[in-house]
């Protein structure tokens, strides 16, 4: 078995793999539709694929990197996705030595963190991923959103002329990824996935605000609200609006937005708080000196990423780490 970068060719064919073994029946979206950018041929340097003893393709997975803002500055964190194997070639370890390779490049590379998502926790378990971070996930069905009063102000869809503006929404965000500026238009325009734009009027004394939100992810993230912008006076009447046309009953809030889940929970939303994915710690010795902690520390602590970026407890109360990170969703992989 040869570990390797893939030629386009064998891109396109470790796509049609992704496309065939994650994407749900009957689903009208493709994997590279709802994964643009890691899934992008512009990402194809950050692919592994395995190549069996006759020279085809046999597995792959793929990883993108980018920068996330913390409370102590900005890091790299690798999100790691796409792991595929082909039925003929199961059982042979392709995934674990995949997986073992993109780690070692990581490092490598100098990126202290890697995350990914996944239903089979145990599958990644091996290599250090534990659940860590948090976020918040709300039921919008029981808000009494009728108990809001809205000042005067128009919704309509969002459309490429709006990516400016939502842009600087975004980036009002504490906690967030630093997207290359080409990511915006692929996140904001994927296939099966509807923006809703509200455009209050000029008040005296505050002026205008808009606010946005995204529903859906394509095929993934069905019946949620993914990616949100705006001063929250702009963003729950949007709420209330995707709820009544059927768009989304759900929102995903990372870490550092609480002034919203305090604001909707007032108004009867449910909530609950989850991990913010698998997380794994590929360099504690950079993360000892962009934190200043955990100098200490064993090593096989250090190595938790449960000790720098907290988690949720077995109450389901968040136990801050010192690090604090955000994920949106349209930035899970």
């Amino acid at each position: 078995m040869q570990i390797d970068k893939p030629t386009p060719a064998e891109h396109a064919e470790f796509l049609a793999l992704v496309d065939a073994e994650i994407r749900p029946h009957r689903a009208k979206t493709h994997a590279w539709d709802d994964f643009p950018l890691i899934l992008h041929a512009d990402n194809r340097s950050s692919v592994l694929i395995a190549r069996g003893d006759d020279g085809r393709l046999a597995g792959g997975i793929a990883s993108l990197t980018r920068e996330f803002t913390t409370n102590y500055g900005n890091i790299k964190v690798a999100g790691i996705g796409s792991v595929v194997t082909r039925d003929e070639h199961r059982g042979q370890g392709i995934s674990r030595t995949l997986q073992n390779a993109l780690l070692d490049r990581l490092r490598g590379q100098g990126v202290p963190l890697a995350v990914l998502w996944t239903d089979k926790p145990e599958i990644y378990a091996g290599r250090g991923f534990v659940p860590a971070g948090w976020e918040f996930h709300l039921d919008l069905g029981p808000a009494r959103f009728e108990a809001l009063d809205v000042p005067p102000g128009t919704v309509r869809p969002f459309g490429p002329g709006d990516v400016d503006m939502v842009v600087r929404l975004y980036e009002l965000h504490p906690y967030r990824t630093l997207r290359n500026p080409a990511d915006y238009p692929l996140l904001y325009n994927m296939p099966g996935t509807k923006g809703m734009v509200w455009e209050q009027e000029d008040l005296p004394g505050r002026g205008a605000r808009t606010g946005v939100v995204f529903c859906g992810k394509g095929a993934d993230f069905p019946d949620y609200v993914t990616e949100w912008g705006g001063h929250p006076d702009c963003v729950i009447p949007l709420l209330a609006w995707v709820r009544e046309l059927g768009l989304a009953t759900r929102l995903l809030v990372p870490a550092g937005e609480e002034p919203l889940v305090e604001k909707l929970v007032q108004l009867g939303a449910g909530w609950e708080i989850r991990p913010a994915g698998l997380w794994c710690v590929l360099d504690p010795e950079f993360l000892s000196g962009f934190t200043g902690e955990g100098t200490a520390a064993p090593d096989r602590v250090r190595r938790d990423a449960r000790y720098w970026l907290g988690g949720v407890g077995e109450d389901g109360v968040v136990e801050p780490g010192p690090i604090k990170i955000g994920v949106w969703g349209f930035d899970s992989v």
